[in-house]
């Protein structure tokens, strides 16, 4: 094999996914899908990488999987699913909110609305912001959006499992 062989050989190794570990088993992840922490997750300090997983029959829900703790994942929804819009938040970034699931069936969803998560798809990371409750407008209920815009780049940052 001439050099040059073999640094193409390589280069495609780098750029082929990666099985990770996730809660889901082993998932290909390409390394344009890993986001990483741009300040560390309070609580979650010493994980820096983590992966959006979109699975089929939970959209528009994903979660959010440390791909340094397995054990560790969030579900996440964009916060326009629940009429939320923050005032203040940098340009170009998505807001997503943790959904906090119902210890009851008959109890509805709800957002933590006062610490978004900000993707910023341009730069591969990800931050948690706390906002004052008199940042946040909207009712916080439950309503799947038809189409929920998301800025250019960021679909090709989800891992889209069927």
């Amino acid at each position: 094999m001439t050099a040059t062989q073999q640094i193409e050989a390589s280069t495609t190794a780098a750029l082929s996914a990666a099985l990770l570990p996730t809660r889901f088993g082993p998932l290909p992840f390409q390394p344009g899908q890993i986001w990483i922490a741009a300040t560390p997750l309070p609580g979650f300090e010493s994980l820096q990488r983590f992966g959006l997983i979109s699975l089929q029959a939970e959209r528009p829900f994903v979660w959010l999987q440390s791909l340094d703790d397995p054990a560790v994942s969030f579900l996440l929804v964009q916060a326009v699913h629940f009429g939320l819009r923050f005032a203040h938040l940098p340009a170009g970034t998505l807001p997503m909110v943790m959904v906090l699931l119902p210890g009851q069936g008959e109890r509805t969803l709800r957002a933590h609305r006062q610490a978004p998560l900000l993707f910023d798809a341009q730069a591969g990371t990800l931050s948690q912001h706390i906002v004052e409750a008199d940042e946040v407008e909207g009712d916080g209920v439950f309503v799947p959006q038809a189409e929920a815009a998301e800025p250019a780049g960021f679909a090709e940052r989800v891992l889209a499992l069927v």
